[in-house]
């Protein structure tokens, strides 16, 4: 591990690859993300946004790395301190630079959940994906920007109370199989290849926990048939099913997260969800 007070990074089997391919990216989703924060924030915070957005983008991993990969992190932040435009301005990033499947899991209440969902149609889809057929296309936010129909995403979930998947992670875990792309000849797993996936866990430090007793044996030994808690449990299956993942949480109340055992394994799970790549603590607004 290396680190200061606001950034801890775990550099073992990771190369810096952001600052070799960042002249080469085109930054279309982060572009127009900037020019709509810019009129309300102002200058000085989205160049600040800019810069933390990228540290971040370089502790998860290139999505053009081929072979397997997993990178999990947490970023720490004051309550109501910007915590959805960060993650908000790491997707315009990480879709840029080559991640084809983002999952935003927004808590566990519908009403917090659907504001997300108006926050991320606004700032990265463009678009609202709440209308009839018959309404045609209604752009929102950045799309209203750089109306392109190239920088359009598609979404399976809306802005409606009951606009998200129901059962929601199993639903993705079940998709997920349903589109797999290898399969391991000794073990008969399926998983996907080639698909780079990054998860962004808003409040991370609250139902993602694994809460259930006897996850280590009387020696202190993960116990590979434990039984997590259930959230936990369904996040860990889903990453598991892809080759090349990064899961970052995001939290003000990191406590539960910095505690889960950095060992803790099961076999039809895998590792537990431990921010063993990088911990980053967002500085808080001047004016907050």
């Amino acid at each position: 591990w290396i680190g200061d007070a606001q950034e801890l990074v775990n550099n073992e089997n990771h190369v810096e690859w952001l600052a070799a391919r960042k002249p080469e990216l085109e930054w279309n989703y982060w572009d127009r993300y900037r020019q709509h924060i810019l009129p309300d924030i102002g200058l000085e915070p989205t160049t600040k946004l800019d810069g933390i957005t990228d540290r971040i983008l370089s502790h998860i991993e290139d999505p053009q790395r081929e072979g397997a990969w997993d990178r999990r992190g947490l970023v720490v932040g004051h309550v109501q301190s910007g915590k959805t435009a960060n993650y908000t301005g790491l997707i315009c990033k990480a879709a840029d630079a080559g991640y084809k499947i983002i999952i935003v899991l927004a808590g566990i209440h519908k009403n917090l959940r659907s504001q997300t969902q108006i926050r991320v149609e606004e700032g990265f889809l463009g678009y609202d994906n709440n209308r009839r057929p018959d309404e045609g296309f209604r752009a929102v936010g950045v799309g209203n920007i750089n109306p392109d129909p190239s920088l359009r995403p598609d979404s399976v979930t809306n802005r409606a109370d009951d606009g998200d998947f129901n059962t929601v992670l199993q639903n993705l875990i079940n998709w997920a199989k349903w589109a797999h792309t290898a399969v391991d000849q000794e073990t008969g797993r399926e998983s996907v290849a080639g698909i780079p996936l990054l998860v962004i866990d808003d409040e991370a430090d609250h139902a993602s926990v694994d809460t259930k007793d006897g996850a280590f044996d009387e020696d202190g030994q993960p116990d590979p048939e434990h039984d997590p808690s259930r959230i936990n449990k369904l996040i860990r299956r889903l990453l598991k099913l892809f080759q090349q993942k990064a899961y970052v949480g995001y939290t003000a109340t990191p406590f539960a997260n910095i505690f889960i055992h950095e060992q803790a394994e099961t076999k039809e799970e895998g590792p537990d969800l431990f921010p063993s790549s990088f911990i980053i603590s967002l500085p808080a607004p001047s004016d907050y």
